[in-house]
């Protein structure tokens, strides 16, 4: 069967960045929403998972391709669907459209559920999880990327230190906080030059209320910047972001 999860959403004010556009932040705020939404409405949400499998479904990585981002008070429609599936993962796309239908971005998410007690890899199969869900094709062609590059301290751009406000449900620091600390390293020039076309994020462990994270930043091609967030000595967050030399266009109101 065919598990479909749709949704309206308005551009909200709070959700828009300097240039008048959803954010990126923002944007990936949509991604994880969606795709909790969507574990909601096929019974397998994380208040299910514990309560019935003492477990948890984790990222483990997200890869996001923009075709432009909607002004304040644009009305788009979301959906959300399992786009591959194996015995331990398993792949959610979220797609955004305006209300015309015109893309907005496309993105897909890895996902596998964790066992509290054993801190192990549940099989899908013994989850509360659709057993007949048939995966529909993905919205991004593109495999994940390796992220591979190298830092060194010279690289070092910023440190946050995560307070409990940073964390979820799982007494971890929230995925798209990690985004926030990464456009934190970016100024004012390049919000108002630059547009994002891409992003990626590879989530490698956890940080909590306390931690200190320390975020560094390289370039690592024409158009594109490499992140590596590190809590102590363990790597957390790798992240590639690319984007386009040419600025935002600006609604008539700005």
């Amino acid at each position: 069967m065919k598990y479909l999860y749709e949704k309206k959403i308005d551009t909200a004010y709070t959700t828009i960045d300097r240039s008048g556009r959803l954010g990126l932040v923002e944007s990936m705020n949509i991604n994880q929403d969606m795709i909790t939404e969507f574990f909601g409405s096929v019974g397998s949400d994380n208040l299910v998972l514990r309560k019935k499998n003492n477990a948890a479904w984790v990222y483990t990585r997200t890869k996001l391709q923009i075709e432009q981002l909607p002004f304040w008070n644009t009305k788009t429609v979301a959906k959300s669907y399992v786009s591959s599936i194996s015995p331990i993962r398993l792949d959610v796309d979220v797609v955004l459209n305006d209300e015309y239908k015109n893309p907005l971005f496309k993105a897909k998410t890895q996902m596998c559920a964790i066992d509290f007690e054993k801190r192990s890899l549940c099989k899908i199969s013994d989850i509360c999880f659709p057993k007949d869900l048939e995966v529909e094709n993905s919205s991004v062609t593109d495999s994940y990327s390796k992220l591979n590059a190298e830092f060194t301290e010279e690289d070092f751009a910023l440190e946050e230190k995560i307070y409990a406000s940073d964390t979820d449900f799982t007494h971890h620091t929230n995925n798209t906080h990690y985004v926030k600390f990464i456009m934190n390293t970016f100024d004012t020039e390049f919000y108002d030059t630059k547009t994002i076309t891409s992003f990626e994020i590879q989530f490698a462990k956890e940080s909590t209320a306390g931690d200190a994270v320390r975020v560094y930043k390289k370039k690592t091609a024409e158009n594109q910047f490499s992140f590596l967030i590190k809590n102590g000595e363990e790597i957390v967050v790798k992240a590639e972001l690319n984007y386009a030399d040419k600025a935002p266009v600006l609604p008539d109101w700005v």
